[in-house]
């Protein structure tokens, strides 16, 4: 399989889901070079190397600059194959969109994509690895495609227990990147006060009372698919990508760059 970047230039503005501003980034075709941000003419490679935080989202740094919350446009460039482009980001964070990756994929179908001469260079898992911590856990194992299993479990009704598998021949634009970031209406205040969430709305994201879900859901199990979504951008910053079979419980960011580096370390 050829390697892939866009056919043309696409601009996208809207709303951070935590910073609260207005961010517009510039997607920019490239026949080389792989994914990078650039802000402020400081260029941010879209690498594990250039992780800096994990807590609510993936936060990429590279010299004084700082780019908030890249995973769902990562999950989009999955989604899609693009092996190169440069992201130019003028604001803080990339855009919340909806709270999914699926307005991402549809701004690049809609320019269209380009076959490049070198072929992929995907990564198969050779052996087997695991992570822990804080009642979570996450497992890899080798495998000859690409499989995400996630399990959540949270004090709510409706998300007591949820569990979803990706196979790696499903749909993944229209089973996992139209499934929105989500969030417990109990959470608000504690994640606005620590500088979370300030823009958090029924437009980007599934919102949970203690009897229901205030807006409409696009799944019965959004929510963890959204956790597929999540960990399929976090794969992306380990590129080319480790195919394997992926097992996790619990996890959030920082769990799964946990589990991806262990692999990196043991495999590259």
């Amino acid at each position: 399989m050829k390697e892939m970047t866009l056919k043309d230039n696409i601009k996208i503005s809207g709303v951070g889901v935590h910073t609260g501003v207005i961010s517009t980034i510039y997607l920019h075709p490239e026949e080389k070079g792989g994914i990078r941000f650039i802000k402020n003419e400081i260029v941010i490679p879209a690498k594990e190397d250039s992780i800096f935080e994990t807590e609510r989202g993936i936060v990429l740094s590279g010299g004084s600059e700082k780019i908030y919350t890249v995973e769902h446009l990562l999950a989009a460039l999955f989604s899609c194959g693009i092996d190169h482009l440069t992201i130019e980001v003028k604001g803080k964070e990339i855009p919340a969109l909806d709270g999914s990756a699926f307005p991402f994929i549809k701004a690049m179908e809609t320019v269209g994509f380009v076959n490049l001469p070198e072929e992929k260079d995907n990564r198969y898992i050779q052996n087997s690895y695991s992570v822990e911590g804080r009642g979570c856990f996450a497992y890899a194992r080798p495998a000859d495609r690409l499989e995400i299993s996630y399990v959540i479990s949270y004090d709510h009704p409706l998300l007591s227990y949820q569990e979803y598998r990706y196979n790696g021949k499903s749909n993944f634009k229209m089973e996992i990147a139209r499934a929105r970031t989500y969030g417990l209406l109990s959470w608000k205040e504690e994640l606005q006060a620590s500088g979370y969430a300030l823009a958090a709305s029924s437009e980007n994201t599934l919102i949970y009372d203690q009897k229901g879900i205030l807006n409409n859901p696009r799944f019965p199990d959004e929510a963890v698919r959204h956790k597929i979504l999540d960990f399929s951008g976090d794969l992306y910053l380990f590129r080319p990508i480790f195919i394997g079979s992926y097992f996790i419980s619990r996890g959030g960011h920082r769990l799964h760059i946990e589990l991806l580096k262990k692999i990196k370390r043991s495999e590259s």
